[in-house]
């Protein structure tokens, strides 16, 4: 097929496409931004067309660009699916689970044993992101995500309702002495999360629930995801909002200590979600039953 656009470019053109951002399909595809830059460069050279324009540190889809996306998008998702049938033909015990950095740290890795106990047969391969941008369910089989249940094309089931609890280490709590709700508000040291979207709850959703009538809330650490809010907490660095289900194993071993035993809750929690159908398979329905028994 001599007219064919080189493969590497068209891989590069549909995460750019797909992500609207040449870092996030550098990360994606775990090259380095130029290595992007210089492959849109070919495609373009050898089409002949423009694909992107450059909007301050935007980028921006041409027409071009549109046209050739609603063409090569359901070529790759055939392709991502013919070889994911032939991959399991030939190895039927392989399940790709992505999830956040967080929960693959702190729920699934102290579970794995027994996960592997219960599905002695079935290799778990877990992919991270922090981001659910950076998720996409068609890559894989199935997924950890937080929300509500609804994502439409695709089958969810709840894990880990959201009960939330301050939590830290022996020493910090050692420190606090006797703790109050205003006492841990204002003093703290707080650990927060730096979330411009409001998904999870913050300190000041905490205060307004235990501690109304503080208003100065301490700011001493900010982080950028949930797992390093919990790592800081373990290396005694401050006091994290964490999912209580979450952190229960450094709990119940003492590494770190509920500061208050009413948690924050909500109707979100974290799901199993996976591609319609792949729950009611035998791969699926053993990997949610032994996820949901351990939950």
């Amino acid at each position: 097929m001599r007219d064919l656009p080189p493969l590497k470019a068209l891989r590069a053109f549909e995460a750019c496409y797909r992500l609207r951002s040449f870092t996030r399909a550098a990360s994606t595809l775990n090259v380095g931004q130029p290595a992007i830059s210089h492959q849109i460069r070919v495609l373009e050279r050898d089409l002949g067309v423009e694909l992107f324009e450059k909007r301050g540190s935007a980028i921006h889809a041409t027409e071009a660009a549109d046209t050739l996306y609603s063409v090569i998008s359901p070529a790759f998702f055939s392709i991502v699916e013919a070889s994911r049938a032939l991959r399991r033909a030939g190895s039927k015990r392989d399940v790709r689970l992505a999830t956040y950095s967080g929960i693959a740290a702190y729920w699934i890795s102290p579970r794995l044993a027994k996960l592997r106990e219960q599905l002695p047969d079935l290799t778990v391969r877990i992919v991270t992101a922090d981001l659910d941008e950076d998720i996409m369910l068609g890559d894989v089989d199935c997924a950890i995500l937080f929300g509500r249940g609804n994502w439409p094309g695709a089958d969810a089931e709840l894990l880990i309702p959201e009960e939330v609890v301050p939590i830290g280490s022996p020493s910090v709590a050692a420190e606090l002495g006797p703790i109050s709700p205003e006492k841990l508000i204002r003093n703290g040291p707080l650990i927060h999360l730096e979330d411009p979207q409001r998904r999870w709850y913050s300190w000041e959703d905490w205060r307004d629930h235990f501690a109304k009538g503080v208003m100065k809330i301490d700011r001493a650490v900010t982080v950028t995801n949930h797992g390093l809010a919990i790592h800081q907490a373990l290396a005694g660095q401050g006091i994290a909002l964490a999912w209580r289900e979450v952190v229960m194993t450094l709990i119940e071993g003492g590494s770190v200590i509920a500061l208050h035993d009413t948690p924050l809750v909500s109707d979100r929690g974290y799901w199993l979600v996976a591609r319609r159908g792949f729950l009611d398979t035998d791969h699926g329905k053993a990997l949610h039953h032994a996820l949901a028994k351990s939950a």
